[in-house]
């Protein structure tokens, strides 16, 4: 037993983190269609790359998409590419970043404190609660956010002085980390959009003026780094200008300065939105951060340093976008690599006995792990007993949603009971100074509520808000034929109907599919709340109703 013990002992500790990362990121990624519109716009910009085999510019619908640059389309189109067309393929890149990130973050950790730390970080990445959902959704943020904390981790590694490095070697390393954070820099560029570069120059900028000028940076650094950055989105854009001009980059800027100044798609919100956002998604990291920002003595220059860098990084997330006017959740997802540092960084002066567990955690664990419990149970409760709702007045689209077939038995009430059960059992353990016993019991029975919830709840979910019309959607695959929505937007119609490359312009144009004379047969997807604006009806008739969707066919 001592001999086996001594081996698992001498495994690295980034092996046991992969396997944490597959086991919590990967299982049940296929286990929920694609929702719109994110993940289905994304996945289906793949799937028409494969199918048009031009992968230079992102498009829908086979036009060109201004809004996102290709570098996260380029992976989920490789990913089907060896997968094939589905969910699981859609989803895979983010659950392989999410690994990858445990393992980054470990190694940081580790490097400027020490293995626990580097564990710690890495456990509440994978076991916080929006931090394990973004991992295994088919959005480019977590990916576009690995590249910016990469970027920014070698400018870290470049500020810091090492006096026991020999000069040759640190200016040597100082090149090669310049180098490696504008390759970073540019790869999140080609994955969301220039933000990247605004975030990574807003928290360097704060960073000199909080230590005067002094972050070993000089203007050849700073040409260095501009000129590597330009080179990488240079790159892809001189085939993209060459083939089209400027009207790529003259419509995405158009794009981004609407995100930033309007409530884009109407997702707005209140000025706190973000802040909200990041304590109840990014629990229990939220909730142990909360305590962190206190100094402690014990730390060294580098710790101090590596902290500062976090916290700011933290606040520019969170005021940028709070100032943008569309305010969508995961928009603030940057924000995850800060505040899981600093729940970690709580954790490991706990354990080192500096900090003591008090109500300052106690009481808004309890509160939010509650509220999550009550929110699921509630769900659960309200789907098997949908007749409560028939008394309350809601919009007719919700209404007929909640019509869906969806069979709930109050065992499943064990994913908020768990949790519930688990949190208590915790937090005991913890105001016993039960540290490490009692963290485990945290992190665990956050890590299973999420999961459980992703596989068993949500699947459930979504037959109330779009499984209908994917249903139908499938159904019409195979089928010579043209399907549109109308009254709504989506992009379900494109990928769950596997739209081929249209043979002739007028088969881009929904308007003549619609109301114009075709050669195939025309059917259209509408919501009831939707059907009294269409302005075609007298041309189609109606196939049936379900969940809330009309379906028509041309006659």
């Amino acid at each position: 037993m001592t001999n086996v013990l001594k081996r698992f002992s001498d495994v690295p500790h980034w092996v046991f983190l992969f396997i944490i990362g597959v086991l919590v990121f990967i299982p049940f990624l296929g286990n929920a269609h694609l929702f719109d519109w994110d993940e289905i716009n994304f996945a289906e910009s793949a799937r028409e790359m494969l199918l048009t085999h031009h992968y230079r510019t992102v498009q829908i619908n086979f036009q060109p998409f201004y809004e996102k640059p290709p570098f996260f389309i380029w992976l989920q189109a490789l990913s089907m590419s060896y997968f094939g067309v589905n969910e699981f393929a859609a989803r895979i890149p983010n659950a392989f970043f999410g690994i990858l990130t445990l393992i980054t973050v470990y190694n940081v950790g580790r490097r400027y404190f020490d293995r626990d730390m580097g564990i710690w970080w890495a456990l509440l990445f994978a076991c916080s609660v929006l931090p394990q959902m973004y991992f295994k959704s088919g959005i480019i943020d977590p990916v576009f956010n690995y590249f910016i904390f990469l970027s920014l981790y070698f400018l870290f590694s470049i500020s810091i002085r090492d006096d026991f490095e020999p000069n040759k070697m640190r200016r040597k390393n100082h090149r090669w980390y310049m180098i490696a954070s504008a390759l970073a820099a540019g790869v999140a560029v080609l994955t969301k959009g220039p933000v990247a570069l605004g975030i990574i120059v807003m928290v360097v900028t704060i960073l000199l003026l909080i230590n005067k000028g002094k972050l070993n940076f000089n203007l050849g650094d700073l040409i260095l780094w501009l000129l590597v950055v330009t080179l990488v989105i240079a790159a892809w854009l001189s085939f993209e200008i060459r083939a089209n001009g400027l009207t790529f980059v003259h419509n995405f800027i158009v794009y981004q300065i609407r995100l930033f100044s309007t409530e884009d798609a109407g997702h707005g919100g209140p000025v706190y939105f973000h802040v909200l956002a990041v304590l109840l998604g990014c629990f229990p990291a939220s909730v142990l951060c909360l305590d962190a920002f206190r100094r402690q003595q014990d730390d060294t220059l580098h710790q101090v340093s590596l902290k500062r860098w976090m916290i700011v990084l933290l606040v520019v997330v969170l005021v940028v976008f709070s100032i943008v006017k569309t305010k969508i959740i995961h928009y603030s997802s940057l924000s995850y690599f800060p505040v899981t540092f600093l729940g970690a960084y709580y954790i490991y002066h706990l354990q080192h006995g500096r900090w003591r567990w008090s109500w300052r955690q106690t009481v808004p664990m309890a509160v939010i792990s509650a509220a999550f419990a009550v929110a699921v149970g509630a769900a659960i409760w309200i789907g098997s007993h949908p007749v409560i709702l028939s008394h309350i007045q809601a919009d007719p689209f919700a209404m007929e949603a909640m019509k869906a077939k969806v069979y709930w038995t109050l065992s499943d009430l064990f994913v908020p009971i768990g949790l519930l059960v688990g949190m208590v059992a915790a937090l005991i353990l913890l105001a016993k100074k039960r540290i490490m016993i009692g963290m485990a019991a945290l992190l665990l029975s956050t890590c299973l509520f999420t999961n459980l919830t992703l596989a068993l709840i949500v699947p459930r979910i979504e037959k109330y808000s779009q499984a209908a019309m994917i249903e139908f959607l499938e159904s019409r695959k195979l089928e010579d034929c043209y399907v549109e929505v109308a009254g709504f937007k989506s992009y379900a119609q494109l990928f769950y109907k596997d739209k081929q490359q249209p043979a002739t312009p007028q088969e881009l144009d929904a308007e003549y599919i619609l109301t114009g004379p075709t050669s195939k047969p025309v059917y259209v997807v509408t919501r009831v709340d939707k059907l009294h604006t269409l302005n075609f009806l007298d041309r189609y008739e109606e196939l049936y109703r379900k969940n809330g969707f009309v379906f028509l066919k041309k006659k």
